[in-house]
């Protein structure tokens, strides 16, 4: 366990018989000897913890040494007791402080011995113990690029298919939802201070293979955010009944009210993400971006990550559009769109500000569109995009430039998803155009900048999926261990947020 010895200088106290702990921060020396690495600097942000005590002035000035018996970095609570020239002066007090989780992930390989101290105690301790590996292969080769061990990996996916963890499997596993989190590795700590304070709502539509769902739903959980799924009426009732029952298992993650039968080109496609938006909308004020998934993707950036690169958007939106590759013909039979709206096409896949999301909600000139584009051809290719590309509409976070992506370049790139439409090599298959990712796509994937990469099959090259989880894991890992850190400045500097309503 990490153990840790905290020095003031400059100090003045006085302790009561209570045993109530007043003194003023003030560090002068933190490390008096290195593990792990030869440095003897600590990063300036160290300096920067707060601790909640009273100063009470006196007239004497002693050296104090207070010795951590305890620290809780989920609840940031350390327990102190206090020394002054050696011999022992108060009793053992616990103190709430501020920015504790940040500095103690700064200051891990500076950490020094102190033979009083008895424990450090985070909930996710045991889950980063080890890093995650995938048994059958060697995935750090395959993701740089070793041709001989993405071979093999090809070669043991197609000679021995995936099987599955089957509705009936989770049934039985979530009657014991306590085992069933911990035995999946699910995340219940909000892990930083940064992480807590920015909540993500996401909607997640599934189809088929509980299994992928579930470990993409495994993959971007937070205690902090919220997460609406909806099962296509489509599917098995047995998936419904194995998605409700791990819902259950946790208090911010809900099945949405109604069930659309899903059917590619029309209004079914965009109901159900319009129904989690007001679901989402409806059940926390506190998450500040929405974004859409389905079952067949999976992150690129870790949920850290993800919120520092939101900070960076600052109420911007991450939305496709284009006017030049729209394809007209969608929209002849709908007249002429309502409120001078010219309209666009785009992804559904979108990243948008609560701001964007109360509009959709609930602003008259959006419910007009909405009702023109029923009577358009794929209507969720053009609502989402159409309303963050009229900036005359004042959408909050919308785009004020010209609303083509730039695909390959960083003039406006869409960030939200990355999805190879035939502008890259697929070394997987293509499904109607789209890249279903295989395992010889993994070095191409660990570089991208987008947030998600949609799609993955868990029956076809799963090593894709296996391995991608692998690096996902293992990277947040790194970086709670403060082996890893993220710069989100290329992010600050995109088109579609410096040219933003």
């Amino acid at each position: 366990m990490a153990k840790t010895v905290l020095k003031f200088r400059g100090i003045g106290a006085v302790l009561t018989v209570c045993g109530i702990l007043l003194f003023l921060v003030q560090y002068t020396k933190i490390i008096q000897q290195v593990i792990h690495t030869g440095r003897q600097d600590i990063p300036e942000t160290a300096a920067e913890t707060n601790t909640h005590a009273t100063a009470v002035k006196t007239d004497e000035v002693d050296k104090a040494l207070f010795h951590e018996n305890e620290l809780n970095l989920a609840n940031e609570v350390g327990q102190s007791k206090a020394f002054f020239n050696g011999s022992e002066q108060s009793e053992i007090k616990s103190v709430h402080k501020q920015r504790l989780s940040n500095l103690t992930t700064q200051t891990k390989h500076f950490i020094v011995s102190d033979e009083k101290f008895k424990k450090s105690y985070l909930e996710n301790d045991n889950l980063f113990k080890v890093p995650s590996y995938v048994k059958e292969v060697n995935c750090n080769a395959i993701v740089k690029g070793d041709e001989n061990k993405t071979k093999k990996a090809e070669h043991l996916s197609e000679a021995n298919p995936k099987v599955g963890v089957t509705a009936q499997q989770y049934i039985h596993m979530t009657s014991d939802c306590s085992k069933f989190v911990s035995d999946r590795r699910y995340i219940t700590d909000t892990l930083t201070e940064v992480e807590n304070d920015f909540h993500i709502a996401f909607s997640l539509l599934i189809f088929k293979d509980i299994e992928q769902s579930e470990r993409l739903l495994r993959a971007i959980y937070r205690p902090q955010n919220n997460y609406c799924i909806h099962i296509d009426k489509k599917s098995a009732d047995s998936i419904y009944d194995a998605m409700s029952s791990i819902a259950n298992c946790f208090d911010n993650v809900f099945i949405a009210s109604t069930r659309y039968k899903v059917q590619w080109g029309t209004m079914t496609v965009l109901e159900p993400d319009l129904l989690c938006m007001k679901e989402l909308w409806d059940k926390s004020k506190s998450w500040k971006y929405f974004i859409n998934l389905t079952g067949q993707e999976f992150p690129l950036r870790t949920n850290y990550e993800l919120v520092q690169i939101l900070k960076a958007y600052n109420g911007a939106n991450d939305i496709e559009g284009t006017i030049k590759r729209a394809n007209r013909g969608r929209w002849k039979s709908a007249g002429t769109p309502p409120h001078g709206i010219v309209p666009t096409k785009g992804s559904v896949h979108i990243v948008a500000s609560r701001e964007y999301v109360d509009y959709v909600l609930h602003n008259q000139k959006a419910q007009d569109f909405l009702n023109w584009t029923k009577h358009t051809k794929v209507p969720d290719e053009t609502f989402f995009s159409s309303l963050n590309h009229n900036p005359g509409l004042g959408v909050p976070g919308a785009y004020k430039g010209h609303p083509d992506t730039d695909i390959k370049g960083n003039a406006k790139p869409f960030v939200a998803r990355f999805k190879n439409w035939g502008d890259w090599p697929c070394n997987g298959k293509r499904v109607r155009m789209v890249c279903v990712f295989g395992t010889g796509d993994l070095p191409m994937l660990a570089s991208r900048r987008e947030l998600f990469a949609n799609k993955f099959y868990l029956d076809y090259h799963h090593f894709a999926l296996d391995c991608m989880e692998e690096l996902y894991f293992n990277h947040t890992r790194d970086e709670h261990l403060g082996k890893f850190s993220f710069d989100p400045r290329w992010y600050s500097d995109l088109e579609f947020i410096l040219n933003k309503v």
